[in-house]
C-alpha cells in the first residue's frame, strides 16, 4: 500500500527525504504526490498503483484490462517495483521516475536501461531477451515488420557488436560501452517534463508518454 504521512510535518520530512535521495526538489515531490494519488485511484483507490494504472498512465493503454500488452511498460513497471509486490508505493513511484530525469546521470540511467532490458534477471542481456524485446517493438509499429531471416540477422548484428567477449550474452560492461558509443540507446530513459513540473503542472504522465524501446 501506498505509504501516507500522518501529518504536514511528517509529509514535509517525506518530501525532503526523498528530495535528498532524488533528482526532484521538495515541491516538485508534493506535485509527484498529487499525481501519484491521481494514479492510484484510476482503477481501485487502494493507495498504490498496479501495472494496469501504470501503463494507462504513462502509455495512454491497460495491459490485462485491455488487449494490449506493452513489455517496455511491464518492464519498466517490474523495475519502479523493488518490493516485488506487483505494486507501486509512492516511494518506488518517485525513485523510479528520478532515473527518467534530464538531470539524472549516464550511468542511471544506462543501469536502469540494462535491467529493463534484461527480460529474465540473469545479470546479462541474452539473446531471446532482445528477440523478444524487437518482437514487442514490431507489435506496436504499424509500419514496420520483419521476416524470421530479418529477425535473425538484426540478432546476429547486434550481439556481433556488443557481445565483446563473444560469449552470447551482453554483460553491464558492454552495454555501457554500447551507450558510451552511441547515446540514443538511452534517449527513451529521459522525460523532459520532469524538469518543469510544477503545481501548475500535475498532470504530465497523462500527456507525456515514455518513448518506444529503439
Amino acid at each position: 500500500m501506498g505509504c501516507v504521512a500522518s501529518g504536514p510535518v511528517d509529509e514535509e520530512r517525506e518530501r525532503q527525504r526523498l528530495a535528498d535521495q532524488t533528482h526532484f526538489r521538495p515541491g516538485q515531490i508534493r506535485v509527484l504526490r498529487d499525481v501519484f494519488s491521481k494514479v492510484s485511484r484510476s482503477h481501485d483507490a487502494d493507495g498504490a498503483i498496479d501495472a494496469d494504472e501504470f501503463q494507462l498512465a504513462l502509455f495512454g493503454r491497460e495491459v490485462n484490462g485491455g488487449k494490449t500488452r506493452d513489455l517496455f511498460s511491464e518492464r519498466i513497471f517490474a523495475c519502479f517495483d523493488s518490493a516485488r509486490d506487483g505494486q507501486l508505493t509512492f516511494e518506488e513511484f518517485v525513485k523510479g521516475l528520478s532515473v527518467f530525469h534530464p538531470q539524472a546521470t549516464r550511468n542511471e540511467k544506462t543501469e536502469f536501461a540494462f535491467r529493463v532490458y534484461d527480460l529474465r534477471g540473469t545479470g546479462a542481456i541474452e539473446r531471446e531477451d532482445v528477440r523478444e524485446m524487437l518482437e514487442a517493438v514490431l507489435r506496436q509499429s504499424k509500419a514496420m515488420t520483419l521476416t524470421k531471416e530479418m529477425m535473425e540477422a538484426v540478432l546476429n548484428k547486434t550481439f556481433e557488436d556488443c557481445d565483446l567477449t563473444k560469449d552470447g550474452v551482453i554483460s553491464m560492461k558492454e552495454f555501457k560501452t554500447l551507450v558510451e558509443k552511441n547515446e540514443k540507446i538511452i534517449a527513451n530513459m529521459t522525460m523532459p517534463s520532469l524538469e518543469r513540473l510544477t503545481k501548475v503542472y500535475p498532470d504530465f504522465l497523462f500527456t507525456q508518454r515514455v518513448g518506444s524501446v529503439r
